[in-house]
């Protein structure tokens, strides 16, 4: 292991630690596999605007691992995936749960069959195309998105995806109370996250599509 990639991978580590994950190593080495990949693959494709390892490590992977234990479902929908943040860190970490991913640029989904295919995640499935047109064989338990839309417009164009007892989960930061100022506080769950080495703020909010 070289200088760079120990000291990711120490950061990592660092990171999962803080936040009470109990992760195997070998889900440590598939997140590092896959850290690799995105680097990789930025340097010609631009799948983010991150381009530093060590802020990817922090605002990409520590980011969506945030949500982890609010995720009880056996199946998942991550719209407007990008990279795979958070659906492919969900597929790593959660062997048990079927994800799948939706992005309409060809080459972020591209790229997410290549991750699939490299570490073996036989969990995820990949969709490209627009999630409005997204007819899938079999609904949703839960619908999540990380920097996708605001709260209104990710409701209204995933409705037809989720089951009647289903849920969304949309990762928010500071400017998520003002949007929450549209539904009735009866309506959701605010979940404050804790993300490590971020001096940010970043929430969870539940919304029940029951009570929609």
């Amino acid at each position: 292991m070289n200088g760079v990639i120990k000291k990711d991978h120490d950061l990592l580590v660092e990171g999962v630690k803080r936040m009470g994950c109990n992760l195997p190593n070998q889900t440590i080495d598939h997140l590092m596999a896959y850290l690799n990949l995105v680097a990789k693959w930025n340097r010609v494709y631009n799948l983010t605007g991150i381009r530093e390892r060590d802020e990817m490590i922090k605002l990409h992977f520590l980011d969506s691992l945030s949500i982890l234990n609010y995720v009880h479902v056996k199946n998942i929908l991550d719209v407007g995936s990008g990279a795979g943040f958070p659906g492919i860190v969900l597929a790593i970490t959660k062997p048990e749960l079927t994800v799948t991913v939706v992005d309409s640029v060809n080459k972020k989904t591209t790229f997410m069959q290549q991750v699939k295919s490299e570490l073996s995640l036989t969990n995820l499935n990949i969709v490209n195309g627009r999630v409005e047109d997204y007819q899938p064989i079999k609904l949703f338990k839960a619908v999540i998105s990380r920097a996708f839309s605001n709260l209104k417009n990710m409701m209204l164009l995933t409705q037809h995806l989720l089951q009647k007892d289903g849920v969304w989960l949309a990762m928010k930061s500071k400017g998520v109370k003002e949007e929450l100022d549209e539904f009735q506080k009866n309506q959701y769950t605010l979940i404050p996250l804790e993300v490590p080495f971020i001096n940010a703020e970043r929430y969870l909010v539940q919304l029940k599509k029951e009570n929609f």
